[in-house]
């Protein structure tokens, strides 16, 4: 009887690597930058390597993958998309089921297979063998029917549609699900399958390829994201360089509207609350140099202090594809626009007077404006901005041969902002789980 107990609990202990590395299909098709991890390991993928049980594949974001399981069922991942392999119980009826991330993905399966299912953070879509598309972004997820029939509920279970028209898409967020509607040109769809191609025929194991001369989603270089749109929530950093456009008065008034540099760092986060609507908010802190004086019939003031300019604004805007148009506003602070030294006729009365500026105050203010993002990668945008800053009305100090003791002297500050930036966004999920980049 010991020995007997022996020997099942080696069987076990050998039977249990088996089942944690169980095979349940392999890569057919890979470019560029694919991993997969077990338990077990982490490695680059090639064409022809095994997919495991709880295997979690990942692609870069100029990178595609397609994979083909034991059960019939074919995966195709778009780029920087990460899907897990949850379960594989294909002698029990079943099928692989899909815990998908986020990305960009098709799936294909036989008339004759078994239901499975597919699970993202917002949906879970039931499929009865057919070929379907499904995008998963943040808040959001969107399922495209090409042939057969799914059913797309909200992750609670809730509000279910059921898709049985090819070319028929709905979209799942937490408010609930979309009434189903055929996909038009600025509807998602994993490649042009359902824009300007015919839906796959009932029998295939496959979807045919894209029409000639169509870029498959993710395209062909980093800088080339094809069909895959971008998803503008989550936490963002980057620098931001332009131009600073005096518009300031200085006594009588003599005008402040010479040209200065600005420049620094920013810092942001964004929630796409609906597929095309992006809102969030914005920091950054500045550096600006002198900005020029000027004169006027009464007065002549030279260039000013150079300092800092910072923002905390909120922002609202329309995405379409890789682009952002948004504006903003909120509070601005900096050193105000005021020169060194003045001299003139009229500035602090009739009589000649001439100044030098005694300290470069520090002022509270507001800013408004707008601009325009382009989405270079999946991570990567640059951004053409302008704001307009208005700092509080203030009264800097001047010595002066007027008068024995440092003079206040009105002053207003303003000026135009034209700027250029850089981002590199990401969201926490990713950060917290060292996933790849959004």
């Amino acid at each position: 009887m010991r020995r007997t107990a022996i020997s099942i609990t080696a069987l076990c202990a050998l039977a249990a690597p088996s089942f944690a590395e169980q095979k349940i299909g392999s890569a057919s098709t890979i470019e560029k930058d694919v991993h997969g991890a077990t338990t077990d390991r982490s490695m680059k993928l090639r064409a022809g390597d095994e997919v495991y049980f709880e295997e979690v594949l990942t692609t870069g974001a100029a990178s595609r993958g397609k994979f083909n399981f034991d059960d019939r069922t074919n995966l195709q991942m778009g780029p920087s998309s990460k899907v897990r392999l949850d379960s594989f119980v294909y002698a029990g009826n079943n099928g692989v089921a899909f815990s998908a991330a986020k990305g960009a993905f098709r799936f294909v399966s036989s008339p004759a297979h078994k239901n499975y299912e597919v699970r993202t953070p917002t949906a879970t879509i039931g499929v009865r063998g057919t070929a379907f598309g499904v995008r998963a972004r943040q808040g959001s997820t969107d399922a495209v029917l090409y042939g057969g029939v799914i059913e797309v509920c909200q992750a609670s279970g809730a509000n279910c549609r059921i898709l049985d028209k090819p070319c028929t898409t709905v979209t799942v967020t937490d408010a609930g699900v979309s009434a189903p509607r055929t996909v038009g040109k600025k509807d998602w769809s994993f490649d042009k399958t359902c824009k300007g191609a015919p839906p796959p025929g009932p029998g295939g194991n496959d979807v045919p390829p894209p029409p000639p001369g169509d870029v498959p989603p993710g395209g062909s270089s980093p800088f080339d994201l094809g069909s895959v749109p971008v998803n503008w929530g989550g936490l963002s950093i980057g620098f931001n360089v332009g131009t600073a456009i005096g518009n300031a008065e200085f006594a009588d008034p003599v005008p402040m509207n010479g040209v200065g540099f600005l420049g620094g760092l920013k810092l942001g986060y964004n929630w796409q609350v609906l597929p095309n609507i992006v809102a969030g908010f914005e920091t950054d802190a500045e550096y600006r140099s002198e900005i020029g004086g000027s004169t006027n019939g009464h007065g002549t003031v030279s260039s000013t202090r150079g300092g800092y300019l910072g923002t905390f604004r909120g922002r609202l805007g329309y995405a379409f594809n890789r682009w952002l148009v948004y504006g903003t506003g909120g509070l601005a602070y900096g050193h105000i626009i005021a020169p060194r030294t003045f001299s003139g006729a009229n500035l602090l009365g009739p009589a000649y007077a001439f100044g030098t500026s005694q300290n470069n105050p520090f002022l509270a203010g507001w800013t408004v404006g707008g601009g325009v993002q382009f989405a270079l990668t999946s991570n990567i945008s640059v951004k053409a901005e302008y704001l307009y800053v208005k700092l509080q009305h203030d009264y800097p100090t001047y010595a002066t041969n007027v008068a024995l003791y440092p003079v206040p002297i009105c002053n207003m500050s303003g000026l135009h902002s034209i700027r250029a930036g850089v981002s590199y966004g990401f969201s926490l999920t990713d950060l917290f789980s060292g996933a790849p980049g959004r």
